[in-house]
């Protein structure tokens, strides 16, 4: 497309793909001169590519952003030529924010919230569900290197060696499919080097904290490269129990990621992946924030320090993940067949306090073992021309188990449950020039998926009840998208995209929850403006989402209930701006109105209440300074602040269970010596000790009943400070 071609822009590698620039990182990450971007075939994965040519020293005078690359289309495009809501951020981004997984990711990225809820809750654009069990599915996705997440309870994880990750707003029905009906995350490891490099790096802070990650890469032979990262986690528990002087909420967990890049010939290039982590540790805590008179005339010991936590059964969040991936690319000649074949295998150990005191009334325990084996076909056109393409085909197979125990004194409840989950699908997706500026696309994905249950519910070890159902679930989803560039560096475009999530069967119910459907209407705007020193994305959508899946707990049990309809709209902005060479900025403003349109609790109709863990604004700023200190190196001062608005955690949006609006500042400061070698950083992270709830629920009286008045809550991170030391060669 002549439009397209006419723009004069370098297409940075990976490497340094940020949509909150970090300028300050080194002297030369502006203005950098870089060869064009490759065609398609070259490109094959990211693992196969060179890095990023030398950058020059840029002059004050030409400081401006740099290009950003994204793998929204499944193939690398330019951010402002992608007509799609996506941020993205980069691994050095993510260490300059203070970001080390998903929870803190949602603060400073608009349109995404996560709840940490004994497993990884993600909501984008208020589309999200807190369901658990091995015949649920997540509404809005996590990928890994391309292979799609299955369990929500292995994706809270420490995020390490990350090259990039991508927030893709909206219904990905089409190219990245099974169940992104709200959108999906993108994780992409680094990709091995082409010359010997690596990193040790030690972080040290209060409660303890010490982080220990080391990473080599390089080549192995000729036209093989490899790449290692180990890393070592641990903390003292934020809590502290009085009684039995036991932390909880603490970090105790190691990781190893593997990847063997193979150019096999000039046109068959292969990337061979591994990782496993493990945790041990207490994850978090349920607190209860008021204490009557009858639990302490009950025996109940009565924490009385903010951080006290006191509880008769420890809890217990043990994570073993791992799995392994082939991803193979050939080229034909003007188009490249793709392959990504993966299996994933965890085995998640839980015990919860429900009661949270020291009160024997309710423990609960869970634990799930979950095998993935997911296979996918990618044929692309080579990239340039008025014509791009890209059809495919996916399959997964899931075999799962879980068991809940609900432990009370004199009752105990057993609900085992397994399940087979097979999913196919069949997609494809054209993009035509209908001008030199104007551009349509178009694709549809054709999915079919089929549940095998099976239940039992024991009480005091007697079987009551047990059933053998099944169910099978189909879907169309198309998507249409227009986009037309008003100049070279303004893009605006105009989409309608149908989502859909399958149905599925909960704990010890052998009656199917029905499928959600989602249809969005969404414009948008890209621009890049005073000589590419400013960058201003904006979008506004409108939702209409039928079925959709709300659950609520029940004396800790999960009930997935079908809402009628729900109306979801609003809009997200973003801007970026390099006013000098040392000097970015950032910011970013999220709103969102979700309500139930048709949905009955009890016969009560929450017609008009807003969806759970929807704030309404959600504003981000952020700034980075680079001084030059000639012989002693560079310093980099960078801060941010997030703020939140008032969420509810239930659908009738009981105040009792909610949380107010709060603000959380994040700093640090690094000095990089000379040669860029070495590099100490001091870093805050919730500075002001801001003290929210991620979660709230239903807690107990002193028999063991659920009373609404009582309720427990989550909290997020509590204000954490220390130092980090950083190696490269």
């Amino acid at each position: 497309m002549q439009g397209k071609n006419n723009k004069k822009r370098n297409i940075v590698r990976s490497v340094s793909l940020v949509l909150i620039t970090p300028s300050c990182f080194s002297t030369a990450a502006q203005g950098q001169e870089i060869s064009p971007k490759p065609k398609l075939a070259q490109l094959g994965s990211a693992a196969t590519q060179s890095p990023a040519p030398q950058a020059i020293e840029p002059e004050e005078s030409n400081a401006s952003l740099d290009e950003i690359v994204v793998t929204a289309e499944r193939r690398e495009t330019n951010l402002q030529d992608t007509p799609v809501s996506i941020s993205a951020l980069t691994g050095e981004t993510l260490t300059a924010i203070g970001i080390k997984n998903l929870e803190d990711f949602q603060f400073f990225v608009p349109g995404i919230s996560v709840t940490n809820d004994s497993m990884a809750i993600v909501n984008i654009r208020g589309i999200g569900t807190s369901a658990f069990g091995v015949a649920t599915d997540p509404s809005s996705t996590v990928h890994y290197d391309g292979v799609y997440i299955s369990r929500p309870t292995t994706s809270y994880q420490d995020l390490y060696d990350v090259e990039r990750i991508e927030l893709l707003r909206g219904p990905q029905g089409v190219l990245f499919g099974r169940n992104s009906a709200g959108g999906t995350l993108l994780i992409t490891s680094k990709a091995p080097s082409r010359t010997l490099e690596g990193t040790v790096a030690l972080t040290l802070g209060n409660y303890d904290k010490r982080t220990l990650s080391g990473t080599l890469s390089g080549p192995l032979t000729d036209g093989v490269r490899g790449r290692v990262t180990l890393l070592r986690n641990t903390r003292d528990g934020i809590y502290r129990d009085p009684v039995s002087r036991k932390r909880y909420q603490d970090e105790d967990n190691y990781a190893v990621r593997g990847t063997v890049a193979v150019d096999v010939t000039d046109a068959f290039d292969l990337v061979l992946r591994g990782d496993y982590s493990r945790e041990d540790e207490t994850g978090y805590p349920s607190v209860r924030e008021s204490y009557p008179a009858e639990f302490a005339a009950a025996g109940a010991f009565i924490p009385t320090r903010r951080r006290d936590l006191a509880l008769n059964t420890q809890p217990v969040n043990d994570v073993k993940a791992g799995g392994v991936s082939a991803t193979a690319n050939y080229n034909f000649g003007g188009a490249t067949l793709r392959s990504i074949t993966a299996f994933r295998q965890s085995d998640v150990a839980q015990v919860l306090d429900v009661d949270s005191t020291t009160l024997f009334l309710r423990d609960i325990t869970f634990d799930e073992r979950s095998k993935t084996f997911t296979q996918e076909l990618q044929l692309l056109s080579d990239a340039g021309g008025r014509f791009n393409w890209i059809v495919g085909a996916f399959y997964l197979n899931e075999r799962g188990r879980d068991q809940i125990q609900i432990i009370e004194p004199g009752r105990l409840i057993a609900i085992p449950e397994t399940n087979v989950t097979n999913a196919y699908a069949l997609f494809g997706q054209a993009t035509y020039g209908i001008t030199d500026r104007a551009r349509l696309t178009a694709g549809l994905r054709y999915s079919y998926e089929k549940k095998n249950f099976a239940y039992q519910v024991f009480v005091d070890r007697a079987l009551a009840v047990g059933e053998t159902p099944k169910d099978s679930w189909k879907s169309l989803t198309p998507k249409f998208v227009l986009d037309y560039e008003l100049s070279d560096d303004v893009l605006a475009y105009a989409s309608a995209t149908r989502g859909f999530k399958s149905g599925g069967f909960q704990l010890g119910d052998g009656k199917p929850f029905l499928p959600e459907d989602l249809w969005s209407y969404e414009v948008g705007l890209k621009s890049e403006l005073f000589d590419r020193r400013v960058r201003v994305n904006a979008g506004a959508f409108y939702y209409d989402y039928s079925n959709l899946q709300v659950v609520q707990f029940v004396n800790g049990v999960a009930t997935t209930t079908n809402a009628g309809k729900a109306t979801i709209k609003g809009g997200e902005i973003e801007f970026t701006a390099q006013p000098t060479r040392d000097l970015n900025l950032n910011a970013s403003l999220a709103y969102l109105d979700a309500r139930y349109d048709v949905f009955f609790d009890q016969q009560v109709s929450l017609e008009g209440k807003r969806l759970p863990n929807t704030p309404k604004f959600n504003v981000t700023f952020g700034t980075q300074y680079g001084i030059d200190l000639n012989s002693l190196g560079r310093l980099t001062l960078r801060g941010d602040v997030a703020y939140r608005s008032r969420v509810f955690f239930k659908p009738n949006n009981d105040p009792r269970f909610g949380n107010g609006d709060y603000v959380l500042v994040n700093s640090r400061i690094a000095l990089n010596l000379p040669g860029d070698r070495w590099e100490a950083a001091i870093y805050g992270r919730n500075l002001t000790d801001t003290r929210y709830a991620t979660y709230r629920t239903v807690g107990t009286d002193t028999t063991g009943v659920s009373n609404p008045a009582l309720p427990l809550a989550v909290f997020g991170e509590p204000r954490q400070y220390g130092v980090q030391l950083r190696y490269s060669f």
